[in-house]
């Protein structure tokens, strides 16, 4: 354990000198064999969220012998920002605004997870795209093949280990499950970004436009631009 927090405190030191983003999840990545989900058991969120509004999202990791024999579980991050590591046997579940969300799954040593653009391993990356009043099920386990559910009303959704499952199959599943510490809470959509230095070129091209065709010979009073006339409707020397 104290060796555990010196080296996160090196990492924080380094990532203060170099500047880069520190993946980790210390204090927080011991498996469901160290520390196993003790919150209350599976209960549906029913009509208590804002179904006009927001989806729904549950994130649960059925109970197997893989997943409660693991010394150090996977994290959880949604727009670049860790939410919870999942143990086995466990779930939880969020609130989303409508929009885009990049969702990825990677597993670190001893809680570092990665420096930068380099990362341990990366397990998986889904882009989801949330629609109120919509209620979706992440499903998480690293020993059961894909399954595509007939059930589904949009296209199967899943990279490797997590999946998007059919209500059938996550309910099946979540009733064997405990609440972690972690959720409950609202996520926000990915932000379009706009780069400034490109909006600001365009904005004054456009602008050059506009006063080059105010000022053009060819416009009246009005600013309006007439139309020039052909060879055969006026003299041509040549």
């Amino acid at each position: 354990m104290i060796k555990t927090m010196k080296w996160g405190l090196c990492l924080m030191a380094l990532t203060a000198v170099a500047g880069c983003t520190v993946h980790h999840s210390f204090g927080d990545h011991f498996g469901a064999y160290v520390a196993p989900a003790e919150e209350q058991a599976f209960k549906t969120v029913g009509y208590r969220w804002d179904y006009e509004n927001t989806a729904l999202l549950y994130v649960y990791r059925p109970a197997t012998q893989w997943s409660m024999d693991e010394l150090e579980t996977p994290s959880f991050n949604v727009n670049d920002e860790r939410l919870f590591n999942i143990k086995g046997g466990s779930y939880t579940w969020y609130e989303m605004e409508p929009g885009s969300y990049d969702i990825v799954m990677r597993r670190g040593i001893f809680g570092f997870e990665g420096l930068g653009w380099f990362e341990i391993k990366r397990l998986a990356e889904i882009y989801l795209e949330a629609e109120a009043g919509k209620v979706y099920y992440l499903r998480y386990s690293e020993i059961d093949p894909p399954v595509i559910d007939p059930d589904l009303e949009d296209i199967p959704l899943g990279d490797g280990p997590l999946q998007l499952v059919a209500p059938s199959r996550a309910l099946a599943e979540l009733k064997d499950t405990q609440m972690i510490h972690h959720g409950r809470g609202l996520l926000a959509a990915q932000d379009i970004e706009v780069d400034e230095s490109l909006q600001q070129v365009f904005e004054a091209g456009l602008e050059q436009s506009e006063a080059t065709d105010a000022s053009s010979p060819f416009a009246d009073d009005t600013g309006l631009k007439a139309r020039p006339r052909t060879k055969e409707e006026e003299w041509w020397p040549f």
